[in-house]
């Protein structure tokens, strides 16, 4: 966190215009000291009262997703703002009406500009990549792993045992793999004594931090961005958004939506209990829109980590070495899957189907495969050469 210069004091609040007031250098320490105060930079943008200098700095490439974070939090702030203040026949309902309209233009320009920044992302990842090897052969060895995947592992644990590579299983999902990430060293975030601390309480005291770190918009637990907490963040933000929707009288788990009617009717104490379930909400939003951009970036690292690792090379040889005994070891199943491939091959050796098609072509497939499959003989004598049909199945990774 940037230290507060002599021009900001900490905890300052700063009205819009004052915002605009400050100098370039003061400006950009001023956002990136705390998400409130980016929040209000933000919103001072959006009302037009930025100057470009400022504008510039805060529309960067590098700081556009924590933007848009800031937007969203004002729309859902604002928007509840404007309510209270119609229960309340406050005169300054319409210009903070105006003002949430800004701020909802600002935000649809933000994620139109974080959706081309992905959009560029995956085309440099794609033009990067491999060219895909020849479909049928790579989709039938896929098929074939998905019709046995016991057999499979087993192989596929005595191969990497033969490359001296340890034995994992395949992650489940994206929090597997962060998780995987850090214990293998490619996430250095280190295990502090805070993060055992969270790790060991129980779901409901979890949930109680997570909600108090989600009211607090200037004072962040730290620890919870660690990659071992993602799961059981994720998971919290989710029990706080399904207790909090009911309450809020929100139209889904993911908007606010208008105010129910009735609500301006109701005594003082009911209104505000749904006014402040519909802020907390919207804070809870924020709060998994951050954490969503934590995995993602972790996963990113993990994965580009472990792509350029040298024992990578190695490991995706030993998934293809353990195809290859599977088809040795099952060879009527291997012969069942791509003889059932074979009459959707083009000229050029790809195959041509719709999705509907293919998904039921690979579950005929794979039940026919399972159906053709042998009991597997001892490991030691279930690994001959068979040249014939490692020539149908030439070694490639699965994909």
């Amino acid at each position: 966190m940037t230290p507060p210069t002599d021009e900001i004091r900490h905890g300052q609040r700063l009205r819009l215009r004052d915002v605009a007031a400050l100098d370039d250098r003061s400006f950009a320490l001023y956002i990136g000291e705390r998400f409130d105060q980016l929040v209000t930079a933000a919103i001072a943008d959006a009302d037009g009262r930025l100057r470009p200098a400022q504008h510039t700095v805060l529309r960067a490439p590098e700081r556009l997703q924590q933007l848009r974070d800031a937007l969203t939090f004002a729309e859902g702030d604002l928007q509840v703002g404007v309510e209270r203040m119609t229960y309340q026949h406050d005169a300054r309902a319409a210009r903070t009406a105006r003002l949430l309209r800004r701020v909802r233009t600002a935000l649809h320009e933000v994620n139109r500009e974080a959706a081309a920044a992905r959009h560029a992302e995956a085309r440099r990842r794609e033009a990067g990549a491999e060219p895909p090897v020849t479909d049928v052969i790579v989709t039938a060895r896929s098929w074939l792993v998905d019709a046995l995947p016991d057999h499979f592992h087993r192989h596929l644990a005595q191969t990497l045992a033969d490359a001296g590579l340890p034995s994992r299983a395949a992650a489940v999902d994206v929090f597997d793999t962060v998780e995987e990430g850090w214990r293998d060293g490619h996430l250095t975030a280190p295990r502090t004594p805070q993060v055992d601390e969270l790790l060991a309480k129980g779901p409901v005291a979890f949930r109680g931090l997570v909600a108090d770190d989600a009211r607090a918009q200037s004072a962040r637990v730290a620890a919870l961005r660690h990659p071992l907490l993602q799961r059981r963040w994720a998971q919290a933000l989710a029990e706080l958004t399904d207790l909090t929707v009911p309450v809020a009288r929100a139209s889904s788990n993911s908007a606010l939506g208008p105010l129910p009617d009735g609500v301006n009717d109701m005594p003082e104490i009911d209104a505000y209990r749904i006014f402040n379930a519909r802020r907390f909400l919207t804070a809870v939003w924020q709060r998994q829109a951050e954490h969503k951009r934590h995995l993602h970036q972790y996963a990113s690292v993990v994965t580009e980590a472990r792509r350029t690792a040298p024992e990578e090379d190695l490991r995706r040889r030993a998934v293809g070495a353990a195809i290859d005994r599977l088809v040795n070891e099952q060879p009527a199943a291997a012969a069942r899957v791509l003889t059932g491939l074979c009459p959707h091959i083009t000229g050029d050796g790809l195959i041509e189907l719709s999705p509907r098609d293919r998904a039921d072509l690979k579950r005929r497939l794979v039940a026919e495969a399972r159906s053709a499959a042998q009991t597997p003989r001892p490991l030691d004598t279930a690994l001959p050469p068979a040249p014939p049909v490692r020539t149908a199945f030439p070694a490639t990774a699965v994909r």
